[in-house]
């Protein structure tokens, strides 16, 4: 087949939509296909890659969201006339905006048919990034942007089950299935825990609790450090880790000043592909609190990495820890979440059953047999 996959945020930007797009066409282009990603240019972007062509469209700085582009199709004609004329198969999109919506005009008039994976519960993001607007008019507006968009196309993927009950409630009458996006096994062959430990000034004593992804507000940091300032006393050797990047750190910092958590509390950054592994594997345990990541996907990275998790279970994390091996899962409640902290911290038996069981929890969601699960629906539609 002849992919196209479309997205308004691609590396060096690094986030979920990025790293699923990125592993999705590495692994169609390993099964034979041939795989053209189509994204906006960034400042200092390298796109080296033996499995992946891709195309850069002009770009803007975008005020309300510094870290991403805003794509500028219109002054790149050739580039859209490219785009047409290469008779895709499939065209994916990955965002709907002004790229992902573009795509599939240029798509319907190339014959090609059109994907969309929706990626991100905009209706919860919204007040954060458009807090110009009322919050109830931009969440009418979230709802029904998405409603339209993926009744545009031909098929919704979501990484979840729980998105795609909400895509239903919003009256999404395409096809919607669920397929999440796979780790790269190999990617944590060779992982050295210890060296990142050494880096990182850790003792073979301190209990190192992470935090990995982007450093926003609806990841629920804030949550994590309130959990960890609790537990504090009562293991005196914690150490917390933030690894990542994003608007909420300024806040999260002068909250760490502010509560005294200056020597517990710690801001790796983004980090080197081999630290970034080695990150994973050198932490004690793996948290997370977010009540709106559609898949999970550090959950299951965490695992990978042998690293046992103590998340919140909502929306994607539901469908990743359903098995209930690997860690503990609990609501959104600050107490629930720190005895459960505590526990796998404490109980030296829970923790060694939990860990024994996250590379075969991992292993269920490895790429490869993610991106076959997509080609079969890509085959599917193409034969409808």
């Amino acid at each position: 087949m002849k992919i196209a996959l479309v997205t308004d945020t691609y590396f060096p930007r690094i986030n979920g939509v990025s790293t699923s797009t990125q592993i999705f066409g590495e692994e169609f282009a390993k099964l034979g296909h041939e795989v053209h990603v189509y994204a906006p240019s960034f400042p200092n972007q390298i796109d080296e890659n033996d499995h992946l062509k891709v195309f850069r469209f002009p770009s803007m700085y975008l005020f309300f969201d510094p870290e991403d582009r805003l794509a500028k199709p219109w002054e790149d004609r050739k580039l859209v006339r490219q785009f047409i004329d290469a008779k895709y198969d499939i065209v994916h999109t990955q965002t709907p905006f002004t790229l992902g919506g573009p795509a599939v005009k240029w798509a319907r008039k190339s014959g090609a048919k059109v994907v969309h994976t929706y990626h991100t519960l905009f209706a919860a993001y919204v007040e954060h990034y458009l807090w110009f607007l009322p919050k109830a008019l931009s969440v009418w507006y979230a709802k029904n942007a998405s409603r339209r968009y993926c009744n545009s196309c031909d098929l919704v993927i979501t990484p979840s089950t729980e998105m795609r009950n909400v895509l239903l409630s919003y009256k999404v009458s395409k096809p919607v299935e669920v397929i999440p996006t796979g780790i790269r096994l190999k990617r944590f062959e060779g992982k050295d825990g210890e060296r990142f430990r050494k880096m990182k000034g850790y003792g073979p004593g301190d209990r190192v609790v992470l935090f990995m992804g982007r450093v926003a507000e609806e990841k629920n940091i804030d949550f994590l450090m309130r959990v960890v300032h609790r537990l504090k006393p009562r293991i005196p050797d914690l150490q917390f880790l933030i690894a990542g990047e994003g608007a909420a750190k300024r806040g999260l910092e002068k909250m760490a000043e502010d509560m005294g958590m200056d020597g517990y509390v710690h801001f790796a950054g983004y980090l080197s592909k081999e630290d970034w592994r080695d990150c994973y594997a050198g932490a004690d345990l793996f948290v997370f609190a977010s009540v709106t990541e559609t898949q999970g996907l550090v959950v299951t990275e965490a695992m990978a990495a042998a690293t046992p998790v103590v998340a919140v279970g909502e929306m994607g994390i539901k469908d990743v820890m359903a098995s209930g091996r690997g860690g503990l899962v609990t609501r959104l409640d600050q107490e629930e979440f720190t005895e459960a902290v505590y526990r796998m911290l404490s109980d030296k038996a829970l923790y060694a059953q939990k860990k024994s069981e996250t590379l075969s929890e991992a292993e269920k969601w490895s790429s490869g047999a993610m991106a076959r699960r997509m080609l079969e629906t890509y085959e599917k539609i193409l034969k409808a």
